[in-house]
């Protein structure tokens, strides 16, 4: 029998390093991490002292499987050979040598959230053509051309943010416009919940043909080439969806200083399917990962855990990272 692996949320760390909790080394479970901490840990003032709970603790990081052409391949694997610093290390090393800014789409996700700052919005075409030009400067063929291509699609890219900023993000017109009027997807509880609110939503969507899976990005029209969408890359797609909806969605969605932790949040939730439970102090995230993964029959439980309860974890699920 396969031990289970526990994966821990950012703030459980923190609750460790506090006294609030005490997380030991188990012989009867893993706690598990993922690179998703390190993003987290990297904005992190003293990032030694996280990985230092996380060596302390014996937890293992957990990595998704990539193919020859760094796709995911939808499975993933633990690393038990490497310390947390190691891991770290490794992680910061990695991303140095890449020049792709993760965050230059930021804007266009905060606007669609309802938030209420055109700037970073406006710019986004001049720092995606910079960003362009940057990431080919170095090719080893001539390239002389690109700028005027960046600027031909320039134009365009501005054209759609001055129609976004015309028609304005209202969220809650946004929200009634997808069949959402009285705010009912915020309240929806109990079991099914995704099923709950495609009820509310798919009379609006008759006419797309749209389905359920598609819609909360599951099974998305352009699949990227892939032959089959991967359910972390589906999970983290549900979760953006679930931010315009309002449901389990936090302000923090709607601000561009924060939605890197938006981020991050549907990430933990994305790698704790592939563990036995995912144990967080978030009561939105608990709530978010227990319908998602009940809604794609994933059996990993969700635990929300508070401050002070010193009490032994048992996670109910037994599935493993292999």
């Amino acid at each position: 029998m396969s031990i289970p692996l526990v994966y821990i949320d950012q703030n459980i760390i923190g609750l460790q390093l506090l006294g609030h909790i005490n997380l030991s080394k188990r012989d009867d479970m893993k706690w598990v991490y993922s690179k998703e901490h390190f993003a987290e840990i990297k904005r992190a003032d003293d990032p030694e002292k996280y990985l230092n709970v996380l060596n302390e603790i014996g937890a293992k990081m957990l990595d998704l499987i990539l193919d020859e052409n760094w796709k995911i391949t939808g499975e993933a694997r633990l690393i038990e050979d490497l310390t947390p610093f190691e891991n770290y290390q490794n992680y910061i090393e990695a991303i140095g040598n890449v020049e792709f800014d993760e965050t230059i789409f930021d804007p266009f996700q905060v606007w669609m959230n309802g938030g209420r700052d055109e700037g970073p919005l406006k710019e986004l075409s001049d720092n995606l053509a910079n960003q362009v030009l940057q990431l080919t400067s170095d090719l080893p063929y001539n390239t002389t051309g690109m700028p005027n291509k960046i600027g031909a699609i320039k134009p365009e890219l501005d054209s759609m943010v001055d129609d976004m900023i015309s028609n304005g993000n209202d969220i809650k017109k946004t929200r009634a416009a997808l069949g959402d009027k009285k705010g009912t997807i915020g309240a929806v509880s109990e079991e099914h919940q995704i099923a709950q609110i495609w009820e509310i939503i798919s009379p609006t969507m008759e006419d797309s043909g749209m389905n359920c899976d598609q819609f909360f990005g599951f099974d998305p029209i352009d699949n990227q080439g892939y032959e089959l969408w991967p359910v972390y890359l589906g999970i983290v797609g549900c979760n953006a969806v679930m931010d315009i909806l309002g449901f389990q969605a936090e302000k923090k969605c709607r601000k561009i200083s924060k939605i890197h932790n938006v981020r991050s949040d549907a990430g933990h939730i994305g790698m704790g399917a592939y563990c036995s439970a995912i144990l967080s102090e978030d009561k939105r995230l608990v709530k978010r990962a227990k319908a998602i993964y009940e809604y794609k029959n994933i059996v990993t439980s969700s635990i929300l855990i508070e401050k002070d309860a010193k009490k032994s974890i048992q996670p109910t699920a037994n599935v493993s990272a292999d």
